[in-house]
């Protein structure tokens, strides 16, 4: 369980993606429902749709319906937040349920869950009517501070994760610090490898910040969560500010997540993703020292900061180097440059909180041998054989 102490904790900005902008809060205590009424209140909605994270705790679900409730009429439906049912069934379902009870183009989407739920409801929303508005309360520190930091809302198809998405952003993101007095330490643990990526990737100069506040139990007071979400904040509005649709600088923020996203796929999602991108980026590593980018002090500094966060450095056992090169062949950053035969497209980088650009782009195709030498070195004890 994350501690979460008496004290007020807060935070208000507006985040901007070029012409995209929206408010963002975070709140704790007596007072935060009240707050959120009054910003619903401004939304003049003529009903709030609820997707919820069929997981959540029933009280913490109607909470929720009786904030919103107090403001329009509101439907509560249920989703599955499991990467195998997110799908367009899935969604075709929900579509269905909004549309027969009465949702206009004046209705909000609501999504309450973590990055799953956020996704599935992001997508409804973009797709009724063309686009309705989406407002986030996400009760995971993954979701607070990653997910709902991105405009891209997608399921997953057969072959891969959200392969089937586009790009809708919220109108409010509000974020309640008491949702996470639920959470098991390693739902927090994972989150934070996702905070660790933006400080390797982005704001390096972070870095010793990040590892003296780190803790291997996951247990953090509401202010070092809030300035941890501030952070995520700050490094995502960075690469994003001009590149809202994440195809060109903040391409970055895939660091990791070309091995990540099929290892989390191949284990069902037993693999939390936090941890799944976390070990992407010891792979991802691994083949920037093979290749002559990065040294291996930087390599070390990776795992550092995940082993102070107190995450895995290894992929599951049962999982075998030919399965994951599989999935990551059809990896849904194929495109962005010209395909190379025996070579996949990953993002490298060549220093701390500096991207390989090989032609000016954040793409790096990298022959197979480097790819299966990456991920064999989070199969096996690699930094044992480095000495760290």
């Amino acid at each position: 369980m994350t501690a979460l102490s008496g004290r007020t904790a807060g935070l208000d900005r507006v985040v901007r993606f070029g012409d995209v902008r929206y408010d963002f809060h975070v709140r704790h205590g007596h007072s935060a429902w009240d707050d959120l009424r009054a910003r619903l209140a401004g939304l003049d909605a003529d009903r709030f749709v609820v997707i919820a994270d069929a997981g959540l705790p029933d009280a913490m679900v109607a909470a929720a319906e009786l904030a919103l409730s107090s403001v329009a009429p509101t439907l509560v439906l249920s989703a599955e937040a499991d990467e195998t049912r997110k799908h367009l069934a899935a969604l075709d379902r929900l579509a269905e349920q909004a549309l027969k009870s009465g949702i206009t183009r004046r209705s909000v989407v609501v999504a309450l869950g973590g990055g799953v739920i956020g996704n599935v409801a992001g997508l409804l929303a973009a797709l009724l009517f063309r686009g309705i508005r989406l407002v986030h309360l996400p009760t995971t520190l993954l979701g607070m501070s990653d997910s709902v930091l991105s405009l891209k809302q997608a399921v997953n198809s057969r072959c891969g994760k959200n392969h089937l998405g586009t790009f809708h952003a919220p109108v409010l993101v509000w974020n309640n610090l008491d949702f996470l007095e639920t959470l098991p330490a390693d739902e927090i643990r994972s989150a934070l490898c996702e905070m660790i990526k933006n400080v390797l990737g982005i704001v390096p100069e972070r870095y010793d910040e990040v590892a003296s506040l780190l803790r291997t139990d996951g247990r953090y007071t509401p202010e070092v969560l809030t300035r941890f979400i501030d952070l995520c904040v700050d490094a995502k509005t960075a690469v994003m500010r001009e590149d809202h649709t994440e195809k060109h600088e903040a391409l970055v923020l895939e660091y990791g997540h070309t091995t990540g996203h099929a290892a989390e796929l191949l284990t069902g999602g037993r693999l939390r993703h936090g941890y799944a991108i976390g070990i992407g980026m010891l792979a991802a590593a691994r083949m920037s020292r093979e290749l002559g980018l990065l040294d291996l002090s930087d390599e070390l500094a990776h795992r550092r900061l995940l082993e102070l966060n107190g995450a895995p450095t290894r992929l599951p056992a049962e999982l075998g180097t030919d399965a994951v090169l599989d999935v990551v062949r059809l990896d849904n950053k194929r495109g962005y440059v010209p395909g190379r035969s025996g070579a996949l497209d990953f993002i490298l980088l060549e220093a701390l909180g500096r991207a390989h650009r090989p032609g000016g782009k954040l793409i790096t195709q990298v022959d197979e041998d480097t790819v299966r030498l990456g991920i064999e070195s989070v199969l096996s004890d690699h930094y044992a054989l480095v000495g760290a």
